[in-house]
């Protein structure tokens, strides 16, 4: 029998989008896999009837957050690794075995997105398969679609619980843990053929929340890097800053030529704005240190 694993799902008032996370977990997991569900703090569909469903253990929390939920799950568990897979996410065929089947202290595999029709995809990445270390890559992944030996998330206190969706700075949590590990001396590898989709549920409006959050959380990240790791936060900037911000934003200007008499760039150009005012917002907002990981 393969080394049991502990995936932890957070949820919050998301019961359709849970119910189809769970469902695809279900066909994964093999005999001594457990499956965790963390409720953070429920405001109209709290997740229990779900849960039940799919024989998931229920974690209940009073305070929402979803690294406090992530953290709530990897102490749940009794397994030496620990998958994270957001209930958005739905993992494909295969994707236990290929997770499972690296030795590293952390696996990323990889987010595709469900729809081809979405224009800007949010929470999917592009995996190139390697390893993950103070050489890079800078970006590795999401925390969608992750798994981590349980004495690493120990030795650095997990998710930094002042970061990520349910607080204000809304995202990031996962890059910050990223640099945290490969601080601490641990090596990961990226597994593309771990590979789940990204379920697109967000409309325009929603969309330009979350590029602003994402500044906000990477602008948090840079700030911390700043004060406890100079040289990654000087190889991180010209990437976010110069290249993810104004001049990606001023390429989608420029290509932006009217299209039966409307401007087919608005949305871009805005939610790429909303990410470069997130970012200065969150640089100097950001404690200097984790808070309750």
């Amino acid at each position: 029998m393969p080394d049991a694993i502990t995936v932890v799902v957070p949820t919050r008032d998301r019961p359709e989008l849970l119910d189809r996370c769970l469902a695809a977990l279900s066909r994964e997991l093999a005999d001594g896999d457990r499956l965790v569900v963390v409720d953070s703090a429920p405001a109209r569909s709290p997740a229990d009837a779900v849960a039940a469903r799919w024989g998931a253990q229920l974690v209940s929390l009073s305070v929402a957050g979803a690294s406090r939920a992530r953290n709530a799950g990897w102490r749940a568990a009794t397994t030496r690794r620990v998958a994270f897979v957001d209930d958005d996410v739905m993992v494909g065929p295969g994707w236990r075995r290929e997770i499972a089947s690296v030795d590293a202290d952390f696996v990323l595999g990889s987010v595709g997105q469900e729809a081809a029709a979405v224009d800007h995809p949010l929470g999917t990445t592009d995996a190139t398969a390697g390893v993950v270390d103070r050489s890079g890559p800078l970006q590795p992944g999401v925390s969608g679609n992750l798994l981590v030996v349980r004495g690493a998330l120990e030795e650095v206190h997990g998710f930094d619980e002042g970061l990520g969706p349910g607080t204000w700075f809304a995202a990031a949590e996962d890059l910050d843990l990223f640099d945290r590990l490969v601080a601490a001396g641990c090596t990961g590898r990226v597994q593309p053929s771990a590979a789940a989709v990204h379920v697109q549920w967000r409309d325009a409006r929603q969309t330009l929340r979350t590029y602003w959050c994402y500044g906000k959380g990477m602008g948090a990240r840079l700030s911390r890097l700043a004060r406890t790791d100079r040289a990654r936060a000087r190889a991180l900037l010209p990437g976010v800053v110069r290249i993810g911000g104004l001049r990606t934003a001023a390429a989608d200007v420029r290509s932006g030529a009217p299209r039966d008499g409307r401007r087919s760039w608005g949305p871009p150009v805005v939610w790429r704005l909303g990410a470069l005012a997130g970012l200065l917002v969150g640089f100097v907002r950001l404690p200097a240190r984790p808070s309750g990981g």
